[in-house]
């Protein structure tokens, strides 16, 4: 008896051990895990926008997603909002209105793209929109690229000015207008900026101008334009310098950093 448990024993070892490999446990393949979503780009036409307001048209382009949310800075009516952009792209307008600040605002248009991946980074494309002008002398607002402050007050306007020398004379038919400004940083973080770029003329006719880059007598071009301050130091005063046609006055000032893309303070004269 004692044999023959043993050989049941031996056998049924033996026949585990042989087993087809039809029987052997089998690992289920994995799903490849589905791409992340990505905004490839947005598009925003036009990039400025006066005072009044108007409409922008937005064109955004992405990858992997089902869904995009776009939100906008200053916050308006009905965003943020989802579109379907499983096609790879999707396109709407936005209506944006007056601007009643007293300096001119930066409106940021954010999107991200939602798919079985999970969620694409944030992206930012941004539209500068002018102020209502403010009288000379006020004191107004603008910000650089990376939301850093800046209080600009235009304080007064020298027509005519007088070149530094005898040498330093304006182009025949035309005069220097000299327009005077204080600088003063509102932010914790240092300002730097050209002013001869940052600031512009619009004359009785209608045309702008841009600075001259010659110096005149009665008061200094802070560092050749350049300005530097830091958070919490003292307010830099200076002027920039204009050639106007003789017979045409300043109608008004205007300040924006990088000529003009980003926030503009306007000051009627």
């Amino acid at each position: 008896m004692k044999r023959i448990v043993a050989s049941v024993f031996i056998f049924a070892i033996l026949l585990v051990g042989s087993a087809p490999a039809w029987a052997a446990p089998t690992h289920k393949p994995q799903k490849p895990k589905a791409p992340r979503p990505r905004v490839l780009s947005i598009v925003v036409t036009p990039k400025v926008l006066p005072a009044a307001g108007g409409t922008v048209r937005i064109l955004v382009r992405d990858k992997f997603a089902t869904t995009c949310n776009l939100s906008v800075i200053p916050k308006i009516a009905h965003f943020p909002r989802n579109f379907r952009c499983a096609a790879g792209h999707f396109v709407t307008a936005v209506k944006i209105g007056k601007n009643t600040a007293t300096y001119g605002q930066t409106i940021r248009f954010r999107v991200f793209a939602k798919g079985t991946g999970g969620r694409s980074l944030l992206r930012t494309a941004l539209v500068s929109q002018a102020t209502d002008t403010g009288p000379l002398g006020a004191t107004l607002d603008v910000n650089d690229s990376n939301g850093n402050t800046l209080a600009v007050t235009m304080t007064q306007i020298i027509d005519p000015a007088s070149g530094i020398d005898q040498y330093t004379t304006p182009n025949p038919g035309y005069r220097f207008v000299a327009v005077e400004m204080t600088l003063a940083n509102q932010s914790t973080s240092t300002i730097s900026d050209d002013a001869n770029s940052d600031t512009t003329v619009i004359g009785t006719n209608s045309q702008t101008y841009t600075a001259d880059f010659d110096s005149v007598s009665e008061c200094t071009n802070f560092n050749y334009g350049q300005f530097t301050i830091l958070p919490g130091s003292p307010s830099q005063s200076g002027c920039v310098v204009f050639q106007l046609p003789n017979g045409v006055n300043v109608q008004a000032v205007q300040f924006s950093f990088l000529s003009g893309l980003l926030d503009t303070a306007q000051w009627n004269v």
